[in-house]
């Protein structure tokens, strides 16, 4: 795998700080590519200006596509990102929930399309659940959408947590996938994580399912046994050997 993206709520700690000295080191760890969770009251010119120094690319971002959608697109489109995400939506709990925002995220996916930047969704767990025909919900947000306008931003760690086989899925939507989120499941319950190449998700099914013109995000939270950026190394390291 020759590029690798970072999702940066893995340092969130560490932008809050210094958004140079952790972009920085972001590159240094071996990370080509970068997702936004926040701007950290960095304007969008100045924040090109420093990933370009550091020879990051900005390839998508977390955003408040449903309250700030302009603004956010005009911030992906000056620092380069052909990609935008909601990270997740409240009352994803019902089949009529769940249409309703099916019809919300088809008209925000056609206003991202006429900016020129694609639309996906992040799933955590509780999507997987089921409604009373035993179908996952998340399943009836993407049958009741336009693929062209919302894409899959598969999260495969939740999706296993969610009783889901992140190859199966990712193959299933396949078409849709321009993004995947690779976070790793040391023990499912209670949910612990580690380092990519550690735990129980297939990464390599999952680079050989989808090669080489997937955007793949690293994304890091709940892992006990090592520090941050020790994990980010080796989950690095273990995705260039792919």
């Amino acid at each position: 795998m020759d590029k690798i993206g970072l999702q940066l709520y893995s340092v969130g700690g560490d932008m809050a700080r210094s958004v140079p000295e952790t972009l920085k080191r972001v590159a240094e760890t071996g990370y080509s590519q970068v997702e936004f969770a926040g701007y950290f009251g960095v304007d969008a010119h100045e924040m090109k200006r420093m990933l370009d120094e550091y020879g990051l690319q900005a390839v998508s971002s977390h955003a408040n596509v449903v309250g700030n959608l302009d603004a956010e697109l005009e911030y992906m489109n000056t620092v380069g990102a052909k990609n935008i995400a909601c990270a997740g939506i409240g009352d994803f709990n019902s089949r009529d929930n769940v249409l309703r925002i099916a019809e919300l995220f088809n008209g925000i996916g056609e206003k991202c399309e006429a900016a020129g930047i694609h639309f996906s969704y992040h799933n955590h767990s509780h999507e997987f659940a089921r409604d009373e025909q035993g179908k996952w919900l998340l399943d009836i947000l993407y049958e009741n959408t336009d693929p062209k306008l919302v894409n899959v931003q598969l999260d495969v760690c939740w999706a296993l947590v969610g009783g889901a086989d992140p190859v199966a899925y990712l193959t299933k939507y396949k078409d849709r996938v321009k993004m995947v989120h690779m976070k790793e499941v040391k023990t499912v319950s209670p949910y612990a994580g580690t380092a990519i190449g550690r735990g129980l998700v297939d990464f390599p099914g999952i680079y050989k399912l989808l090669g080489k013109d997937v955007i793949y995000i690293v994304e890091q939270e709940g892992i006990p046994d090592m520090e941050t950026w020790e994990g980010l190394d080796l989950s690095a390291k273990y995705l260039k050997t792919l």
